[in-house]
């Protein structure tokens, strides 16, 4: 029971430090004096950079920086952002796109927002929104089209455009950018645009192969363990948070007789930084399945694992991970005199492939 509650306690804190953990990165800021600040800014989702910038300057102080403090920052060679006024409130906008028409988006809360610029016209939101309604009684899952008719209206000069505009369903940062950059091409031919945005996929997924061996608590044998992890992680709202499944194999034996357990893990992976070594934490929960002849066994454990990755190319990171799978209320029975509370301890060594 104390080793449990070492582990839950242990969960916890962990918990704590991931939240406050920070992934800085090389870039500047705008102050409203128009001074420019170099060092480095805490890379976050789109959610928190829509109001605050923390900043990192070169004698390691850190400041946080809202809408009304400062005029602009970026990070280098990547994401920029301005400071806009929105519904009668400041804040910060990702620019992603500068031409004859501007692009600019932010996520809040209620979702994502984009919005187009032009000279002499004010910064507008591009409306759109999705959603089920009540059609004679039925559900109906609805897009709207008001954005259509505010693109035509902006990019009127380009009539080649306008069919192409009728055809946008659904609004995004590929389509509108291409969108932008065509327009300006079209009536622009002294000068080229300027696309900001740093081109990152809606969903990344990678791909672990991985072996190494597991000690079962009460049974002192060490057991070889095999299997792949499969991640997925969406980098607009987060390049470092990660849902983890996959499958482990176990051979156990035991009187001449081989229980065979496989593992599939349901969890959140926390990916700390974006450096050559990587800290990484996961949680949640793994279900568990044993067969021996004609048995069949289910049931489920709490996971706490943790490690290091180091990257030896953009696609290739060596893995190294300690996971641990216990089950803090009541006891599992995998197969017959298999009964633990504490039910394992995991050390393995993969190859993570980034698709």
């Amino acid at each position: 029971m104390k080793l449990k509650r070492l582990f839950l306690f242990g969960f916890l804190i962990s918990t704590k430090i991931l939240n406050a953990q920070t992934d800085f990165r090389p870039g500047y800021v705008i102050k409203s004096t128009g001074d420019t600040l170099f060092g480095q800014i805490d890379y976050c989702g789109d959610l928190l950079m829509s109001h605050i910038c923390k900043f990192r300057d070169t004698d390691n102080a850190i400041k946080e920086f809202s809408p009304n403090d400062i005029l602009e920052f970026r990070f280098l060679d990547s994401k920029y952002y301005v400071t806009k006024e929105i519904d009668n409130k400041k804040t910060f906008l990702e620019f992603l796109i500068k031409g004859k028409v501007s692009i600019y988006y932010m996520r809040n809360e209620k979702g994502d927002h984009y919005y187009i610029d032009k000279e002499g016209v004010r910064l507008t939101e591009i409306p759109y929104e999705e959603g089920i309604k009540y059609v004679d009684n039925n559900q109906v899952f609805y897009k709207s089209n008001k954005h259509i008719g505010l693109l035509k209206y902006y990019m009127q000069e380009a009539p080649q455009l306008q069919s192409r505009i009728q055809s946008i369903k659904i609004l995004d940062h590929k389509n509108l950018i291409k969108l932008a950059e065509d327009y300006h091409n079209a009536v622009c031919k002294d000068e080229k645009c300027i696309i900001y945005e740093r081109r990152v996929p809606l969903i990344c997924i990678s791909i672990e192969p991985f072996a190494g061996f597991t000690m079962y608590d009460g049974y002192n044998k060490c057991i070889k363990e095999l299997g792949g992890y499969l991640y997925f992680c969406s980098p607009r709202i987060s390049e470092n948070f990660f849902f983890k499944t996959g499958v482990a194999y176990q051979t156990i034996t035991e009187a001449g007789e081989n229980l065979n357990v496989y593992k599939i893990p349901i969890q959140i992976q926390y990916l700390y930084g974006s450096h050559r070594i990587q800290p990484k934490l996961s949680g949640g929960f793994n279900m568990l399945s044993a067969k021996l002849n004609d048995y069949k066994g289910l049931s489920h454990t709490l996971s706490l694992n943790g490690g290091l990755d180091y990257k030896i190319s953009n696609r290739l990171n060596l893995s190294t991970a300690f996971n641990s799978d216990f089950t803090p209320i009541v006891d599992v029975v995998i197969y017959k005199d298999f009964k633990f509370d504490i039910i394992s301890y995991s050390f393995i060594v993969g190859l993570r492939i980034n698709l």
